[in-house]
């Protein structure tokens, strides 16, 4: 069994993978345009990632030119606050409305994984029925079975 096999099956027998499967996410919500600051958050995203360590490391291949240690002593947090800095403002401008991209991307990519990987072992049962046997449920054997097992009882005559 594959790796990618057995996290199919473990996806499909949670809730989160058996309601991906039901309700047929898609990524329908991409086909409009992203809100104007959503786009600006995340192009202030990237360019706080480009400016905080490289900045850094800048300050300090300055310093070591410049022989002069407070360039980097100085400049390095200076450089890295900014940097810190446009990444909050680039959180408060993605905001907490659009992290539905990532829960619909999230929910999509699981039922395509299920669908893809676990197909075969669900069969005809498909991941989204929860009748006796169907991956998610418990079968009646597993039900049955105690853990740990009691020892025999003695038979009384």
């Amino acid at each position: 069994m594959s790796v990618m096999h057995a996290l199919a099956v473990r996806l499909a027998r949670t809730s989160y993978g058996r309601k991906a499967s039901e309700s047929k996410a898609d990524l329908s919500v991409f086909k409009e345009p992203p809100s104007v600051r959503l786009v600006i958050g995340l192009v202030l995203l990237a360019i706080s990632f480009t400016i905080g360590w490289p900045a850094v490391g800048a300050t300090g291949i300055a310093a070591l030119y410049l022989k002069n240690p407070l360039i980097f002593l100085i400049g390095g947090p200076i450089a890295y606050l900014i940097s810190h800095l446009v990444w909050t403002l680039s959180m408060f401008l993605i905001g907490r409305d659009n992290i539905m991209y990532m829960n619909v991307l999230i929910k999509y990519f699981t039922r395509v994984i299920i669908e893809k990987y676990a197909s075969d072992r669900l069969g005809s049962q498909g991941a989204n029925k929860s009748s006796e046997g169907a991956i998610g449920s418990p079968s009646k054997k597993s039900i049955d079975k105690e853990y740990p097992p009691r020892s025999p009882t003695p038979p009384t005559s």
